[in-house]
């Protein structure tokens, strides 16, 4: 296929994404943005401690004692010039797109900074996402090369992969991490591996230009490529000056529980890492043991986890205490929000001070609590914005004063374009020099100068009110009965669309009714025309890959159900 005719990312549309000159200019004489890029922080560590660990990487199907591995900064440097030198006999060239969908596996950190490496477009895939949402982010993309693993949690990726490849002309080249003969694909092992490529020409790093296509998947399962730098990420750790918060100590070791393709992940233990020459942790299959060992084998200085992955954490530490001695900071957070008898149950166990945050695909960690404030420890604020970054919430019309409104950002971390499916090109955050992005998200004041989200883009429900979900989701898990909640929107047949309570019940305690539940909700403030008027109970709840409610699923699940069938369980896997 010609290349000048493929689709998605290419060199062209890559001119058309930046900042006006005198704003670049204003970020980096904030110490926000710099010229280098984290290639240069990798060698850096590389030529002066050759010999210390960059990456620990536990993968769980390995035989016991061979499950951890640790790459020292001099192995992943060569590892990122071998692998570079592999896409480019791929016909991999600069601002060319290179997916990969693979687990939180060493190779995937070697893998995303040798297409920087080579000028290349990384374009991470969450190893959870099925065909059709691969598919559409290869069409969005116009990925050149995917990587795959063979098989992995039992979905057969690379089968999966050359189903598609007929539909995608512009696909050169599928890498199967495993078994690749199969399916006709090129070998990992053997090619990027194996076999010696003559090295891939050097490529000067920019760090203003887009070297990260995060896809972010909506409920209709319509895929947006979020389009960022190695400065918009990078704002993210320039920002950090408190040093209670994660701050920039040299050589601290970062974890997260979130998959390595996620940009939460890619963030924290890998960008974050390199940037203060420390190590990154990662597990590839989620088990709240594995990660307390983690912690405490790897001697691990701070640590990120959704709710859902907490709670899990707290559960497993309170059944076999370990003592975390280098731990100093936990993070919880990102697109869900955080109760706040978990933010207390953690500091007790883990004894390590926990920090709430709100953080999205389009900017990484937005807002950040300190944590010393009564609303803070509650979970009733998502904290301040980082330095730099700016927050707008616009009222709805009609609606001022103390109501939620559209949340806005503007700053050195916020990504540079987002190009949504279907769409002939990506929406430029600067093209009208505004720079003003909206997140889809609602908030509201938090009366200590930062925000409370109230709601997540997507979460939204209510036929003349639109309800806050997050809130209402939030004081839920106030109520002794509740041990998780999620809130979805139901078909009243005769008041409309209105709110529906899916609840796990509290073990101890008898499950709550409805009517216990608004009650409860009426006396922490929630309207009444946003009080649930459907209640159902369940065992657990659907998630993702990051912990968050899978609402779009609870409400088909929902509106399958009729009076007096029998509740048969939601679908809990992606």
């Amino acid at each position: 296929m010609n290349p000048a005719a493929a689709p998605g990312l290419t060199p062209a549309v890559l001119d058309t994404v930046t900042v006006p000159a005198e704003v670049a200019a204003t970020y980096r004489a904030e110490g926000w943005w710099r010229t280098e890029t984290f290639l240069h922080d990798l060698r850096r560590t590389a030529a002066l401690a050759p010999a210390r660990p960059a990456v620990v990487a536990h993968r769980l199907h390995r035989p016991a004692g061979r499950r951890v591995r640790t790459l020292t900064y001099a192995q992943l440097a060569a590892y990122v010039e071998r692998f570079a030198a592999a896409l480019y006999a791929l016909g991999i060239r600069p601002g060319e797109p290179v997916a990969y969908q693979l687990p939180a596996w060493w190779e995937t950190t070697a893998l995303t900074l040798a297409c920087l490496r080579l000028g290349a477009v990384a374009v991470p895939v969450l190893p959870t996402v099925r065909t059709h949402e691969l598919a559409r982010t290869l069409r969005l993309t116009g990925a050149r090369v995917c990587v795959v693993p063979d098989v992995w949690e039992g979905h057969p990726h690379a089968e999966a992969l050359a189903d598609l490849a007929g539909e995608l002309p512009w696909l050169r080249h599928r890498v199967v991490l495993g078994e690749a003969a199969a399916t006709g694909a090129v070998d990992f092992a053997g090619h990027f591996l194996h076999l010696r490529h003559p090295p891939a020409p050097q490529h000067r790093a920019d760090a203003d230009r887009p070297a990260l296509a995060v896809s972010v998947m909506t409920t209709d399962a319509a895929a947006t490529a979020v389009l960022h730098t190695p400065n918009t990420l990078y704002a993210n750790i320039a920002a950090q000056h408190d040093p209670t918060g994660p701050g920039r100590r040299p050589r601290e070791v970062f974890y997260s529980a979130l998959p390595l393709t996620s940009l939460a992940s890619l963030l924290y233990t890998v960008c974050w890492p390199l940037a203060v020459g420390g190590t990154g942790v990662c597990q590839d299959v989620w088990d709240p043991d594995v990660c307390l060992d983690l912690l405490d084998a790897a001697g691990v200085h701070q640590a990120y986890a959704a709710p859902v992955y907490w709670t899990e954490v707290l559960a497993a530490q309170r059944r076999r205490p370990r003592e975390l001695r280098r731990l100093r900071l936990l993070l919880s957070g990102g697109r869900t929000s955080t109760a706040g008898p978990l933010l207390d149950g953690l500091r007790d166990a883990l004894g390590a001070p926990v920090r709430n945050l709100w953080g999205a695909p389009e900017v990484g960690m937005g807002t950040l609590t300190k944590g010393d404030t009564p609303a803070e420890r509650e979970g009733r604020s998502d904290g301040l914005p980082l330095d730099g970054l700016q927050v707008s919430v616009l009222p709805r019309p009609g609606h001022e004063g103390a109501t939620p409104g559209a949340l806005r950002v503007r700053g050195p971390s916020v990504c540079l374009a987002r190009w949504h499916h279907g769409e002939t090109a990506p929406v430029v955050t600067w093209a009208d020099g505004d720079g003003w992005l909206g997140t889809g998200d609602t908030a509201l004041g938090d009366g200590l100068g930062g925000i409370r989200v109230t709601e997540r883009a997507g979460t939204r429900t209510g036929g003349i009110f639109m309800a806050p979900v997050d809130l209402i989701e939030r004081e839920l898990l106030a109520h002794p009965g509740v041990a998780e909640a999620a809130v979805v929107a139901h078909t009243d047949p005769e008041l409309g669309e209105r709110t529906c309570a899916v609840v796990v019940p509290a073990a101890d305690l008898p499950p709550p009714p409805l009517l216990e539940l608004r009650e409860h909700l009426a006396a922490r403030g929630i309207g009444e025309a946003f009080l649930p008027t459907r209640l159902e109970l369940v065992s657990s709840l659907p998630r993702d890959e990051h912990g968050a409610v899978r609402h779009e699923g609870l409400r088909q699940w929902i509106a399958r159900l009729l009076p007096g069938q029998p509740r048969t369980m939601p679908i809990t896997t992606g």
